[in-house]
């Protein structure tokens, strides 16, 4: 009952979502070592910010599935 749209939209949030945090994506480790940021402090500076990103993004799937 979910419209391709909606489909898409989530696959997409998802992929994004989960390429800010996997520390097996290569850009995000490569951005973190040219500036010489460890991993582990990125993670405590980020993840308020990735709570709410969740919450938006939950909010707008809603949305999505329910137009």
């Amino acid at each position: 009952g979910v419209s391709r749209q909606a489909t898409v939209l989530a696959f997409q949030f998802g992929d994004g979502f989960t390429n800010m945090i996997t520390p097996c994506s290569g850009v995000l480790m490569a951005v973190l070592s040219v500036a010489k940021i460890p991993y582990e402090k990125w993670v405590k500076h980020i993840w308020k910010f990735l709570l709410v990103l969740g919450v938006v993004i939950a909010a707008l799937l809603a949305v999505a599935v329910v137009m």
